[in-house]
């Protein structure tokens, strides 16, 4: 919890600061686009590293592992099988950057209500 704690709130100083850096000012318009990156990232981050760790792109390496060469030389079946799969070099914990992501992108959805419920 004390991960995710402080990414949520490493990522909204960068989502103050990178408007005021790119555009010299902050605004709620800014927050919410810069917000919506950051937790898009995040997202996508996690999307890609379960999708790898379910074992989805484990053939596609082996075959490539095969077809290619490495130092000039060809793998044998061997060398090819016993190489370490894709799906077991994820290693890290996901969840607190799950979180952190769908939380900033509740955040941004807060923003976004704010901002239109005030337009006239």
């Amino acid at each position: 919890m004390k991960k995710t704690v402080i990414i949520i709130g490493i990522s909204l100083v960068l989502a103050i600061l990178l408007p005021i850096i790119f555009h010299g000012e902050i605004s709620l318009i800014l927050f919410i686009n810069s917000t919506f990156f950051i937790s898009g990232t995040y997202l996508f981050l996690i999307l890609l590293t379960m999708t790898v760790k379910s074992g989805f792109y484990d053939g596609i390496t082996f075959g490539f592992r095969r077809l290619f060469t490495t130092n000039g030389k060809y793998l044998s079946r061997w060398e090819a099988e016993n190489m370490t799969p894709s799906s077991k070099l994820i290693t890290f914990n996901q969840v607190p950057i799950l979180i952190s992501g769908l939380t900033l992108f509740f955040i941004m959805l807060c923003c976004l209500f704010i901002h239109y419920s005030s337009q006239p």
